[in-house]
């Protein structure tokens, strides 16, 4: 029986899985539209053993998500197993821009955008694992 990659490369990311974290790196230029999407999922779902994880986005490289994308991004039932995302951005006006559009269109997940990478892990592992928030990490 052959074991899961720990790391995959793909033409606009690399994803790698430090539990119960997906780590996703995005190259510069990359486009995200519902099929991009659904390969992150069916990766981050692969990576972490179809356990319940989070999502940290490296976004310092010059990245577009379609609408479409936008769409399949934010449906819950696309990604069961997702339980909150941290966004590491470049400066912190567009830190404050993203949070602070986040919420007019509540996210169905938790959901926030940092520029500094340690205090977004540090945040990802105070939200709870579990759906129903009685299993926490820490």
């Amino acid at each position: 029986m052959q074991s899961e990659p720990k790391e995959v490369e793909l033409p606009y990311v690399t994803i790698y899985y430090e539990k119960p974290i997906v780590h996703l790196i995005f190259k510069e230029g990359a486009e995200l539209g519902f099929p991009e999407i659904r390969e992150l999922t069916s990766y981050a779902e692969k990576l972490s053993g179809n356990l319940p994880y989070f999502v940290f986005s490296d976004v310092h490289a010059n990245v577009s998500v379609t609408p479409e994308g936008r769409r399949v991004a934010a449906d819950i039932k696309e990604a069961p197993l997702h339980r909150g995302s941290a966004v590491l951005v470049n400066n912190s006006m567009l830190k404050l821009a993203v949070n602070f559009f986040s919420g007019f269109k509540k996210p169905l997940f938790p959901y926030r955008a940092f520029t500094d990478k340690q205090k977004a892990i540090d945040w990802l592992l105070q939200l709870p694992i579990a759906p129903d928030d009685s299993l926490r990490l820490n």
